[in-house]
């Protein structure tokens, strides 16, 4: 019995290690082509576009500083849809780590003026989670994203862009126009008054 300790000893350790093993996130993150995007809009006009966007999708502004052509926002929880958060092995088998209910998100967006009539649009999403483990303490994990966010985001822009415009103080509307070419309220026929070239004739003569 007694030199069966050994080999329990050693099977009870691998037993503990195999109870809770996590391996980091494999997913390749997502090109550069997939997270930019020309915006057939100027620069003013894009930055304005980004934050009406973030905003109605939820996310809160942290930071935005048009000088350096960046704007920050936080998100929402994020699913195993949008980010690789690594592998857990257990006795029970091979499973996905699931992001927590703290889990969070953040939006970096690079705006920055591509000529006088486009902008380039950048946004690349970072992803952090406490991954519990079996047997182990929680720790902290840098999820790799799947670009699904990304991808979203530029459509988004790019279908806000298209109903975007710089409004036109230059035309006139049609009740503009037709009261311009009336002229001036009128009163009654004796305020219609004439122009006229030259000095009052009437004063020309004495009166008697």
């Amino acid at each position: 019995m007694t030199k069966l300790w050994p080999k329990l000893a050693v099977l009870a350790v691998l037993l503990a290690l195999c109870a809770g093993c996590f391996y980091p996130p494999t997913t390749v993150p997502p090109a550069d082509e997939q997270e930019r995007t020309l915006v057939p809009l100027p620069f003013d006009l894009t930055w304005d576009l980004v934050n009406k966007v973030a905003r109605r999708d939820g996310l809160r502004i942290d930071v935005a500083d048009p000088n350096h052509f960046s704007l920050e926002a936080s998100g929402p929880r994020f699913t195993l849809q949008q980010a690789d958060c690594g592998t857990i092995k257990s006795i029970a088998g091979e499973y996905a780590a699931l992001p927590e209910a703290n889990s969070t998100s953040v939006y970096n967006f690079l705006i920055k003026p591509h000529g006088r009539e486009h902008t380039m649009v950048e946004v690349a999403v970072s992803y952090n989670s406490p991954v519990k483990v079996p047997l182990r303490p929680a720790t902290d994990v840098d999820c790799i994203s799947r670009g699904t966010d990304e991808s979203r985001m530029l459509k988004e822009i790019l279908a806000e862009a298209t109903v975007t415009h710089r409004p036109d103080y230059s035309r006139r509307t049609p009740s503009t126009a037709s009261t311009l070419s009336e002229g001036p309220p009128s009163e009654g026929p004796s305020t219609v008054l004439k122009h006229r070239v030259g000095p009052d004739p009437s004063n020309l003569w004495p009166s008697h």
